[in-house]
């Protein structure tokens, strides 16, 4: 049988996840929980081992601020070290707008053959309450300017971080792109991720995204133009080195 390992990369998260890991326990119970608490200054970590007491939940800490892809970085080696290749790995926002409701969904697509399985936006079901204007056109701006650059990528959310992978796949992408699998430094990381795995041959489905921004407590962590220059970096490294897996 398949074990579930939750992925919640966190940065000032302690008002969210008391109700977001209830959520999470309700919707997949005996699931293995990792929360990577990215240099924290609130009680992001204490908050996550009190609230997830009676789950099977680790935490991993960042001494400092990294950044969304570091975080993720983590997330992927801890489930690397923990879990066998059949295992399926979700990650999801720990701010309460990616549903712990959708995860039978995604877990249904993987059991049928997916490899990844996206949450997005841009397909028929799909639903957005609470995300700004801005954040719209960013989200529909980078999913055309990925599709123009490198093609249909088997999910017209390319950017939405709430995903199924399979381990298989995490241990695949690692072997072949070694410490350059991730090389983002911010929120491009997921469609740098959704690229790289595309190249060696992922089978990628999707799910429509119920996205709830109307829930989050707390500021947003995302900054406009710095994510968009990260994005543009992304793209030229990608179209002048090319992210070739090792030989």
């Amino acid at each position: 049988m398949n074990t579930l390992f939750i992925c919640l990369p966190s940065y000032n998260e302690a008002e969210n996840l008391p109700e977001l890991l209830r959520d999470i326990d309700a919707a997949a119970p005996g699931a293995k929980v990792i929360v990577v608490d990215d240099g924290s200054t609130d009680s992001t970590g204490e908050i996550a081992k009190k609230a997830g007491a009676q789950m099977d939940l680790h935490v991993c800490a960042h001494p400092r601020n990294l950044g969304l892809a570091r975080a993720m970085g983590t997330a992927i080696d801890c489930v690397l070290e923990k879990a066998a290749d059949e295992d399926y790995a979700v990650f999801m926002d720990a701010d309460g707008s990616h549903r712990p409701a959708q995860i039978p969904d995604l877990i249904t697509k993987a059991d049928a053959g997916a490899q990844i399985v996206v949450a997005g936006r841009y397909i028929e079901g799909s639903g957005v309450r609470g995300v700004s204007r801005l954040r719209k056109m960013l989200s529909f701006g980078t999913r055309l300017l990925t599709e123009t650059l490198f093609g249909r990528l088997g999910a017209r959310d390319v950017s939405c971080g709430y995903r199924l992978y399979r381990v298989s796949l995490l241990r695949g992408a690692r072997e072949a792109y070694g410490d350059k699998l991730i090389e983002s430094a911010g929120f491009s990381v997921n469609v740098e991720l959704l690229i790289k795995m595309s190249r060696i041959g992922a089978v990628v489905e999707q799910i429509p995204l119920d996205l709830r921004y109307d829930l989050k407590k707390g500021e947003s962590k995302i900054r406009i133009i710095p994510t968009i220059f990260q994005y543009l970096q992304l793209f030229a490294r990608i179209i002048f080195l090319p992210p070739k897996p090792r030989a």
